[in-house]
């Protein structure tokens, strides 16, 4: 029975780390993850007591580290940490009432349930754990984890220190009760205080996020308000070219039907050539894609897009936009989606840019199923599809390849939205494509 519990106690680590980090496992990696926990926490466990969790701490790091394509990351190590102290501060909390719950159920019985106690216990912390973060996730907006990661100095690394102040404080005096079977009313009021610290660093965390959020929501809207003066000027600048072709359209005419009248061809051949004929390439010239841009309600990304597009003109790219259906809303949330579109939209400018007929398509698709977002463009290299969104794969040298990795990384956290990958020689193609089906965000 001692075996089985300490079992339990192993596997409840990991399943709080799993449920914290929302890592997703095949059946093939939980075999041999568990099995791997099981070996470590028996071994270390018979030669080092309680510290043995410690080891399940490294065995968090690595899991991490394959998960993030072989990367130490600040968010990995906080998973670890919140796994051993989450851990033993449920375990801590419910040891007493589990223990006096059971005493009073079989308060008549005559069956040996010394053991009871000590097994509940051990499944506790890890259902306890979840409950707890179900009703968070319900009433509380997800963290970003882009977000965490990108400011992992202010809001990851205080509270890490402060995991490891826990740990260090709280595993001696485990240690000590489990030799003695007893705790002192010292070590209970340590062991309160540092529950209590554990409880002051997660709401520190909080509070560092909403500030950290807040402030890129406010740089976001600045940059959004810039963005869409110059999208204001864009329209501004198409309106004079509209109103003075208003102005010569009579005139225009007239000619035209004075040459026609009079059966003068070779005037009705020089209007035509003079002012018809680049009438109708000003009506195709790039700045008329602004137009477009009426339909999409969203000013978020109305602004993005604005902001590419001249960006694109100005790298001297053809663009075409097409927005044919209206778009009142974005199927995900709009940090994450303003990320990626920018994200996307910035590879293939670069990578138009650099091709002679430079070329860039954008088509968003809006059906009752799902919101699509095509982004085409014109290339000149060849693009490994299968190491796209590999970490610090790039076809721009040394140093790149962060953009699609960051993508990635975002959309392994929405699981109603996917991205599809076309290369060809002289095209590449991506497909955002947001599922309604999903909660809408």
């Amino acid at each position: 029975m001692f075996n089985l519990i300490m079992a339990i106690q192993i596997l409840s680590f990991f399943f709080i780390f799993q449920s914290i980090s929302r890592y997703r496992f095949t059946i093939r990696e939980i075999t041999v993850w568990l099995a791997v926990f099981l070996w470590i926490g028996f071994v270390s466990t018979y030669f080092i007591g309680v510290w043995g969790a410690v080891t399940l701490f490294l065995c968090f790091i690595g899991i991490s580290y394959f998960k993030n394509h072989k990367a130490i990351t600040a968010l990995g190590v906080f998973y670890g940490a919140y796994a051993l102290v989450m851990n033993s501060f449920l375990g801590y909390l419910a040891a007493e009432p589990l223990t006096r719950l059971v005493e009073f159920i079989f308060r008549q019985s005559s069956a040996n349930i010394d053991y009871l106690p000590y097994l509940l216990t051990a499944m506790a912390p890890p259902v306890i754990n979840e409950i707890g973060l179900r009703a968070v996730r319900r009433y509380v907006p997800q963290l970003n984890k882009e977000i965490l990661q990108e400011s992992s100095r202010v809001i990851l690394f205080p509270v890490i220190i402060l995991f490891m102040v826990i740990i260090l404080a709280v595993y001696p005096i485990l240690s000590i009760g489990n030799a003695t079977g007893d705790f002192n009313s010292f070590h209970r009021t340590l062991l309160v205080g540092m529950w209590l610290l554990f409880i002051v660093a997660l709401l520190y965390m909080q509070f560092q996020y909403n500030h950290i959020q807040k402030r890129e929501m406010e740089k976001s809207k600045s940059e959004q308000l810039v963005q869409l003066k110059d999208y204001a000027a864009q329209l501004e600048k198409i309106y004079d070219e509209f109103r003075g072709f208003r102005h010569d359209y009579a005139n225009i005419l007239l000619t035209l039907e004075d040459g026609i009248y009079r059966e003068d061809w070779e005037q009705v051949k020089q209007v035509y050539e003079q002012t018809v004929k680049p009438t109708g390439q000003l009506m195709r010239k790039n700045e008329y894609s602004f137009v477009k841009l009426r339909n999409l309600h969203v000013s978020e990304v109305k602004s993005i897009l604005a902001a590419k597009i001249i960006m694109a003109q100005q790298m001297k790219i053809d663009v075409s936009l097409e927005i044919e259906e209206p778009v009142p809303s974005i199927q995900m949330e709009l940090i994450s989606f303003t990320r990626i579109l920018s994200i996307l939209l910035d590879n293939a400018i670069e990578a138009a840019a650099k091709t002679e007929e430079a070329k860039l398509w954008i088509v968003l698709l809006e059906d009752p199923a799902a919101q699509r977002v095509i982004i085409k463009n014109s290339s000149g290299e060849n693009v490994s599809v299968r190491r796209l969104g590999e970490r610090g794969y790039s076809t721009k040298g040394q140093g790149r390849g962060l953009g699609l990795y960051n993508v990635q990384q975002i959309l392994k956290e929405n699981n109603f939205v996917s991205l599809e990958t076309e290369a060809r020689p002289d095209l590449f193609s991506q497909t955002l494509i947001l599922r309604k089906t999903g909660e809408r965000k």
